[in-house]
């Protein structure tokens, strides 16, 4: 028998229904109520700071996966909106669970899919359970309009030119309460005003990148401006003076806007809210109708003007990609060469074809150099083809077996098959004790019976039963029996094989060639002349 227990919990609190009590609930209903169910036979699933509007959860991923290969004959959950609060999701659920012939159990609120009624109250349950969810979300959004309103800082990472400043407010009950608005940083507020003023001058985030680099401005850490982070700090509103075009602008995008027209005379910054939303670890990047749109307490540092003739350009441009990992269908080694002056990652370019034509040629070259125009790096490129071929070939070397890895591969072999000679000894000795149990049971119900037709019956199935037994304690003795063991088939052919380790690589897709060498390699330096390997 296969059970599955299931908990999940949206955050850690370390009280209520955590995962422990749910599971320590659900096995005790399985021992209860499931009959001839042993704790082996029970396999628990954690999903912990997960919410249950949908099933992107990690554990409860891995427990579909497995009821794919071997489904399980119950699914067992503490309350019904531990599995799901979407009536789509759920529904697909059941219908999937039903199948594979998989019974659904709810402790809390009783319910079992394998009854009709049970399937109509699950049914209804999860109709409540997404209720319950939307009402929830939409109160959250309520709240945080209520706080848009009052133009504070919600907290987090601030953005660029800004710190959060606590300061003091009166609540509507005129209480003392504490929040944070925006205060102005002058030396990143600089930074800000000079990427705008260069990516309106240029029109591209790559030449805006590259000037920045050029002329030494640096990030709040202290880095390299990279394309996304000036794409970033372009496209958020908080830059942006809350005036008539503002609003006038964020209105047509569809944004839920909490102020007035009126109310934006240019004195402060946008300030917006539900840009993004969690999902688990993800973070998701909202659409803008999503967008909560309010007006700061802290001044704006881009006119309207010049913050929305910035989003056209970027929407001009989006159809432009900037230093994207490669594509290259060729390069083994991408992502693992580094440049040996600045530390770099040095990324394939395609530079022509190959004679005969069957492979291009490609170099190698230093994305720092290619972003800074020379000017912070001036590392040669180095021949990506002769370079792949040359580490290919040495780290193959490094995989030939030798005369002490064959006895160990063929030890490793046969400790293989005694393990499933091992497996199938014990499968048979529970078959023996589950046949010595039936014999049990018949001889009792033989004997509490006063029917004494039943007894060529029972003697019928305890001799059938009995011969079973005696077949399976053959097999065991021949399965223990060492001079019956059958010797691995071909073990040389095997060993052969995995000694042509270059004959095999080559059978391989440039995508499984790149996993393999990922896997060895931790990076390769070219200093101008070597290519410096280090292994894992």
């Amino acid at each position: 028998m296969k059970i599955a227990v299931y908990s999940r919990k949206s955050k850690f609190t370390g009280k209520g229904e955590s995962i422990e009590n749910q599971i320590a609930l659900c096995k005790e209903y399985i021992k209860t109520h499931i009959p001839n169910a042993a704790e082996d036979d029970v396999s628990v699933y954690e999903d912990e700071g997960f919410s249950g509007k949908n099933f992107d959860r990690p554990q409860f991923k891995k427990m579909m996966k497995t009821a794919e290969n071997a489904p399980f004959d119950y699914i067992v959950v503490y309350r019904l909106d531990r599995i799901s609060r979407s009536v789509g999701d759920f529904a697909n659920l059941i219908e999937k669970l039903n199948e594979m012939k998989t019974a659904f159990v709810c402790i809390k609120e009783q319910f079992d899919t394998s009854t009709p009624m049970g399937r109509a109250m699950m049914n209804i349950s999860a109709v409540f359970a997404q209720l319950e969810r939307e009402t929830i979300a939409e109160r959250i959004r309520d709240n945080i309009v209520l706080l848009a309103k009052t133009g504070r800082w919600l907290g987090g990472v601030s953005p660029l030119g800004f710190t959060g400043e606590k300061i003091e407010i009166k609540d509507h009950e005129n209480k003392r309460r504490f929040a944070f608005k925006l205060s102005p940083v002058n030396s990143e507020i600089f930074t800000v005003k000079t990427i705008y003023a260069r990516f309106l001058e240029f029109h591209s985030l790559t030449k805006t990148v590259t000037w920045l680099i050029s002329h030494g401005i640096k990030t709040r850490k202290g880095n390299d401006f990279r394309a996304r982070t000036v794409k970033d700090i372009l496209k958020n509103p908080v830059y942006c003076t809350a005036d008539s075009a503002a609003f006038e602008y964020f209105k047509d995008l569809g944004c839920d806007i909490c102020f007035t027209k009126e109310e934006a005379n240019g004195k402060h910054g946008i300030m917006p809210f539900l840009r993004t939303s969690q999902s688990g670890k993800k973070t998701r990047r909202n659409t803008s109708d999503e967008w909560i749109i309010a007006i700061g307490k802290h001044r704006g540092i881009i006119s309207s003007e010049d913050w929305i003739k910035t989003q056209n350009l970027l929407g001009k441009n989006s159809s432009k990609t900037f230093y994207k990992p490669s594509r290259n269908s060729t390069a083994i080694f991408t992502g693992l060469v580094k440049c040996g002056e600045c530390g770099h990652n040095m990324r394939p370019r395609l530079s022509g074809q190959n004679k005969g034509g069957d492979s291009r040629k490609f170099t190698y070259m230093c994305e720092y150099k290619e972003r800074s125009r020379k000017s912070k790096c001036r590392m040669c490129n180095v021949n990506g083809n002769l370079l792949d071929e040359s580490v290919i070939t040495e780290i193959l070397k490094l995989g030939q077996l030798n005369y002490i890895t064959q006895k160990k591969l063929t030890a490793l072999l046969n400790t293989v098959q005694n393990e499933k000679i091992s497996e199938n000894i014990n499968e048979m000795k529970k078959q023996i004790s589950e046949k010595e149990k039936m014999i049990s049971k018949l001889m009792n119900s033989f004997a509490a019976s006063e029917n004494s037709s039943a007894y060529e019956y029972v003697k019928r199935e305890t001799e059938k039963l009995d011969s079973e037994i005696k077949c399976l304690r053959d097999e065991i003795m021949r399965s223990c029996n060492s001079e019956n063991r059958t010797e691995i088939p071909d073990i040389e052919s095997i060993v052969n094989d995995l000694k042509d380790s270059q004959k095999i690589f080559a059978t391989l897709s440039v995508i499984e060639k790149r996993d393999f060498m990922n896997k060895v390699i931790e990076k390769i330096v070219w200093d101008g002349e070597n290519a410096n390997v280090y292994l894992k």
